[in-house]
């Protein structure tokens, strides 16, 4: 068994090109098939936490601002946009709200202000229904002046804090991993943001646009009965000067871009693969006509055409092994690498896969790429392996 596996070896390494070319061919598919499930499932997870974490059935923003809320929800990039809060009462003046909870944005001119350039929102802790319910395993009743909730990437210090306009503000809670906005986001208490405007004025480390205390940049709305949205959006479209987002149009918008992205990474990997499997095919078929003569002595020494194959099974499968091992292996290295520059860049919602979908895309990846080398060769081999010896 020893010689038997030392000759294999022996094989692998006298053809050594060859066996890295095949080796290649293997690792190719091995990695684009780690790398496009990854972000496929990353991107499905981002676009599915995006809706959750709306929370509102409805959004009304100023007018002429329906694409940057949109563009916020989606992409993650800051914004900011004013509306006096008067319109509060008029949307509380329509039947089939159940929920109303309002929104002010901030946003910082430069990280020379605080911990890290940050969005900040002012939310109303009493009745808001959007943020505090994803919080990282606690809830929280009240932000009090010097209190905060971060984003899950928001540079928050080991005691806690976050430094802003030269103060320290303690982090009450942070908020769960979103793969939005919502991820590089500040939020405090609505009531507390005159002061902090005030404190940033005073360090001379301001923000882009300063706000009035009646100054709201979104009203988020919860609706008692979700078949009647589309109603209460008609009766909304009645008030001037605003926009108005609602859940589904998000949802759609996300749909129909992960459906294109999936399409164009399912047709780019489809290609990969029959493209490696034709290669796999003719180069196995060009060496083992090849090795005819060195099969046929194998048999003319007594070596059986069982073990023959046997052989030359086990010294492809070995090579497909390795091949599929280093795909594997650098596609995870490579989409950490992919993930953290889309995590800085900010450009579209993406969540990590969970640790048991890591596991199975890494088996699938593995598994395939290690049958494709055997079944691209199996036929090639029954007809170059003879079954009778001439003496």
């Amino acid at each position: 068994m020893v010689t038997f596996n030392k000759l294999i070896l022996k094989s692998i390494s006298s053809k050594f090109y060859r066996s890295i070319g095949l080796v290649v061919i293997g690792f190719v598919v091995s990695f684009s098939l780690i790398m496009t499930s990854l972000i496929i499932i990353g991107m499905k997870h981002g676009s599915e936490n995006v809706v959750d974490r709306m929370g509102a059935d409805i959004i009304v923003v100023p007018k002429n601002y329906g694409n940057e809320i949109e563009g916020m929800l989606l992409t993650t990039q800051k914004s900011y946009f004013y509306m006096n809060d008067s319109i509060v009462d008029k949307i509380k003046s329509i039947d089939g709200i159940d929920k109303i909870s309002t929104q002010t944005f901030l946003m910082t001119l430069d990280a020379s202000c605080c911990d890290q350039s940050a969005q900040i929102i002012g939310i109303d802790i009493d009745t808001d229904f959007t943020v505090t319910p994803w919080m990282d395993k606690k809830f929280i009743n009240s932000l009090d002046e010097g209190e905060i909730i971060a984003g899950d990437r928001v540079a928050v210090r080991e005691n806690k804090t976050f430094k802003m306009f030269g103060d320290s503000y303690k982090v009450s809670a942070i908020l769960d991993e979103s793969g939005s906005m919502m991820d590089n986001t500040v939020f405090v208490s609505r009531k507390n943001m005159p002061v902090m405007i005030d404190k940033a004025r005073k360090a001379g480390q301001g923000i882009v646009k300063e706000v009035g205390a009646d100054d709201i940049s979104a009203v988020l709305i919860s609706v008692i009965d979700k078949s009647q949205i589309q109603q209460i959006v008609g009766k909304l479209s009645s008030i001037d000067g605003i926009d108005i987002v609602t859940t589904d149009m998000v949802s759609s918008k996300l749909s129909s871009g992960l459906k294109e992205m999936s399409t164009v990474y399912i047709l780019i990997i489809a290609l990969i693969v029959v493209v490696s499997i034709l290669l796999l095919y003719f180069i196995y078929y060009i060496t083992l006509n090849e090795r005819k003569s060195e099969i046929e002595i194998l048999r003319t020494i007594g070596i059986s055409r069982r073990k023959v194959k046997r052989f030359l099974i086990s010294e492809i499968s070995i090579i497909s092994f390795a091949g599929a091992c280093l795909g594997v292996i650098l596609g995870f290295v490579f989409y950490v690498v992919l993930y953290q520059i889309i995590k800085n860049t900010n450009k579209i919602p993406l969540v990590s896969p969970t640790i048991k979908e890591e596991i199975i895309i890494a088996l699938y990846g593995f598994l395939i790429t290690f049958i494709l080398g055997p079944i691209c060769a199996y036929t090639r081999i029954n007809k170059v392996c003879p079954k009778e010896v001439i003496k």
